[in-house]
């Protein structure tokens, strides 16, 4: 009785960027989403209003900085340069804009991450892309959240520190109700 052969390692395709390590595919795709989350955020500034057109040319380089090292602090510059520009140039408290901007943040955020914990020729482990699809769901649903929050808030016109106190103590009770049931469901069933 004989044992089947091995299965065979699955193959990850390398590229040699000029004098550079080899990247894998996976490394690759996340440069990609560092490099083009902050074009999606000035993209969705620009639909909000802001009139910050030549800030395409000077910040996406940047951010291909942040990308090719991810250990840099440059990243954290450029997004917080962008949030002022955010702040300064919008109009207006509240625009849904602001969903596809924050969404673009989380990713960019959750690519470079993964790009300083990964060897540049490795592949990710097979349940990295569920845990990020759920985690930026997760952010994308809070997210939403407090934009149809901001908007009630703003069109039955309360007053702004009775609206804040109310949120916070709302935002800390699911806060704690959430603690306790992950903490709860996590417990391990007594023999």
């Amino acid at each position: 009785m004989s044992t089947p052969p091995p299965a065979p390692a699955r193959q990850l395709r390398l590229v040699r960027l000029g004098l550079s390590e080899e990247y894998g595919v996976p490394q690759l795709l996340l440069c990609a989403v560092v490099i083009l989350a902050p074009v999606v955020f000035l993209a969705a500034m620009i639909l909000a209003g802001a009139g910050f057109t030549w800030w395409f040319l000077v910040l996406t380089p940047l951010a291909a900085v942040g990308a090719a090292r991810p250990e840099s602090t440059g990243h954290l510059v450029l997004w917080v340069l962008l949030l002022v520009v955010w702040v300064v140039g919008v109009p207006g408290p509240f625009t849904w804009w602001s969903v596809p901007a924050a969404l673009a943040v989380a990713a960019s955020h959750t690519a470079l991450v993964l790009l300083g914990g990964r060897p540049t020729s490795g592949d990710l482990a097979a349940d990295t892309w569920p845990r990020v699809r759920r985690r930026l769901g997760t952010v994308g649903a809070i997210t939403v959240g407090v934009a149809v929050l901001a908007q009630l808030v703003r069109s039955i016109r309360v007053p702004g520190q009775v609206a804040l106190a109310v949120m916070a103590l709302v935002a800390v009770s699911v806060w704690l109700w959430w603690g306790t049931r992950q903490a709860g469901s996590d417990a391990e069933p007594e023999a």
